[in-house]
């Protein structure tokens, strides 16, 4: 298991308000540019960033579930449908990603006090922010599979990938130990501070690809989903 917090997070304008136009580009007037810059400011004093993450042997795949090798015992995780995603994968990469509750109280103050813009556009600053920080994850994945020597599956996530129902976080989760980056996951299943995301990734020598992609095609909210819009590969932040 390692815990790390040493992640640069770099936020433009344009990204915050892809966020908000659900990945519609388009020319954006300076007083709003201006709004974003605003709300930039005022995030880059709230992010705590931090990931936890581990690595587990994949045993094998019966039925939709995946069996993991969890050191003192074994671990299933019901994948659903989509279980092809994993069945090259000899290991997987389990995290769970955060950028602290600062961001989020700060949010709802402004909402309090009856600034609705400026929360609105400092809640879009922390999506783009907990995004960056998945991105670093992902990168730290990619890199592990070339020390292998072996590709990478998507980026999976609980409520995010048809067929893994966001109760799949119960069982994600509980490979980690989420206190020690001050994450909890609520009765819901549901992760606290909320501007926290889960993700799994499998490494394996029969994966084509050495990138870590989305699975956009199999999301519910493929359609609404700004990340769609964006010239990346990032998946869905869970927020």
């Amino acid at each position: 298991m390692i815990v790390s917090s040493d992640i640069p997070i770099t936020v433009t304008p344009e990204e915050v308000l892809l966020a908000q136009y659900l990945g519609r580009r388009q020319t954006f007037p300076p007083p709003i540019l201006e709004s974003a810059r605003k709300a930039i400011a005022m995030g880059q004093g709230l992010f705590s960033p931090a990931t936890v993450y581990d690595e587990f042997a994949v045993e094998g795949i019966e039925g939709d579930e995946l069996i993991l090798d969890a050191g003192g015992g074994t671990a299933r995780l019901r994948i659903g449908p989509k279980i092809d995603l994993l069945r090259p994968a000899g290991r997987v990469m389990a995290a769970v990603n955060t950028i602290g509750p600062a961001l989020e109280e700060q949010v709802s103050k402004l909402h309090a006090s009856g600034e609705a813009l400026d929360a609105y556009m400092l809640d879009s600053v922390g999506v783009v922010a907990l995004g960056a920080v998945g991105e670093a994850m992902r990168r730290r994945v990619e890199s592990r599979a070339l020390e292998l020597g072996w590709g990478v599956s998507p980026a999976l996530a609980p409520g995010s990938l048809v067929g893994w129902p966001l109760r799949g976080q119960r069982d994600l989760c509980g490979l980690l130990p989420l206190e020690a980056i001050g994450v909890q996951l609520n009765p819901h299943h549901v992760l606290e501070p909320h501007k926290s995301a889960s993700t799994l990734v499998g490494l394996g020598p029969d994966y084509s690809s050495r990138r870590v992609g989305s699975v956009c095609r199999f999301c519910a909210l493929a359609e609404t989903c700004w990340r769609r819009g964006k010239d990346s590969l990032n998946d869905c932040s869970g927020d």
